[in-house]
């Protein structure tokens, strides 16, 4: 009787939300131990890793974004220690420059919209990561990637690697009306580049764009909606501990002080394919966008998803897209339901100055130690110029921590 009662609630889960939704079923539950609140210590090292020597003259100089992709495609925690396992970094907005002895950025340093490292392994060590910075003939610092349109320019999401292609969503951006502060910007679109992922240095060569159906502005009931912000192929070629075969690609919903996630899937051959997404609308896939519902709220504008071999899934983000504190959140399925914040960071940056602000924490697990999840997070200022005053180039770095995992 037992099993079949068992029978019967699978079947039920899987006409509600597919297969996904059992593919922890039988290893989550009160059972499954969680992480400690506040248990997060800083990883000095890693930090390091991305900080600039003071005499420093020019070169990549300070970045948010931060975005992992494994080349091999493989992305169950711990994958980049593998041996041969190489890793490409996507920034957002970089500072190409250097840094005088009083740790200020010196004369002519100057602002691109993205660039690229590439990492050997999966240790902070010196010399494993080398900076990318595209440049013109004339030797000056250019985005690594651009838009077709005028006016406009690319922010990295995350990315995957699939058959052999690397494949980054791209939020396509443009200047605000100009009461925006210094948020003064707006989100237009969601592109997805690609380029082979065996080249020796990806993207600094040919690249290709489309633009895809995963945006729709604010209509005054809604926030924008933009789909990229994180994905996670749940499939075997990934090295997922239940794979079911599909691509999550993660969203949100910008409400008024409340961004929402938001959850599509494709299948990987289908990535390229805006017709071939489906989006939960929370009892079923459908093909319409504008139906997503909100799996989980109080989310920053990046954020990861993370498989963990019970069968749970972990949502690693800042909470309250500007909060200090750094948060993750359990799941059943990659669908949620997504249970309450647990605090495992406090981040302190905010106080460096007045105007300093801390954002866009998220999960690394390929470069995870053993029993640990590598998190990182971005410092910012709302004073532009405090960049340049002594010890300002300290100011726009990411931040890391690890979090212990239950065992």
């Amino acid at each position: 009787m037992r099993k079949q009662l068992l029978a019967i609630r699978v079947r039920r889960l899987v006409a509600a939300c597919g297969v996904a939704c059992v593919a922890g079923l039988g290893a989550t539950g009160a059972a499954a131990a969680d992480i400690v609140p506040w248990s997060g210590v800083a990883a000095p090292e890693w930090t390091a890793l991305f900080d600039t020597p003071y005499g420093t003259a020019d070169g990549w100089a300070g970045a948010d974004g931060l975005y992992p992709i494994p080349l091999d495609g493989v992305e169950s925690l711990g994958a980049g220690a593998r041996p041969g396992a190489r890793t490409l970094w996507w920034f957002s907005d970089t500072f190409v420059g250097g840094t005088n002895a009083d740790g200020s950025r010196i004369g002519g340093t100057v602002m691109v919209n993205n660039t690229t490292a590439l990492q050997t392994g999966a240790q902070p060590l010196a010399g494993s990561l080398a900076f990318q910075v595209r440049r013109d003939a004339k030797g000056a610092a250019q985005s690594m990637v651009v838009p077709k349109g005028v006016d406009t320019w690319y922010w990295p999401q995350d990315g995957v690697v699939l058959d052999g292609q690397v494949r980054l969503f791209a939020s396509r951006m443009q200047r605000g009306d100009g009461s925006g502060g210094a948020f003064d910007f707006a989100q237009v679109g969601v592109d997805l580049l690609s380029a082979p992922a065996t080249d020796a240095v990806p993207f600094l060569g040919a690249y290709t764009r489309k633009a895809m159906p995963l945006f729709a502005k604010g209509d005054g009931t809604r926030g924008d909606i933009y789909f990229g912000v994180t994905a996670m192929p749940n499939t075997v070629a990934a090295g997922a501990p239940h794979p079911d075969g599909w691509l999550y690609v993660y969203g949100v919903r910008s409400d008024d002080l409340n961004k929402k996630l938001l959850v599509a899937r494709v299948k990987p051959g289908q990535v390229a394919n805006g017709s071939a997404y489906r989006f939960w609308n929370g009892s079923e896939w459908v093909a319409d966008m504008l139906q997503s519902a909100p799996i989980a709220n109080r989310m920053g504008a990046e954020l990861s998803v993370t498989p963990l071999p019970d069968g749970r899934y972990l949502v690693t983000h800042q909470l309250d897209t500007l909060g200090a504190k750094v948060v993750v959140r359990y799941g059943n399925s990659p669908v949620g339901p997504f249970d309450k914040a647990i605090p495992v960071w406090l981040s302190t940056e905010n106080q460096l100055t007045p105007n300093t602000f801390v954002y866009g924490a998220k999960a690394h697990g390929p470069m995870s130690a053993p029993g640990e999840l590598l998190i990182s997070y971005h410092v910012n200022t709302n004073d532009f110029w405090e960049n340049f005053r002594a010890g300002g180039s300290d100011i726009y770095r990411p931040r890391f921590v690890r979090v212990p995992l239950p065992q």
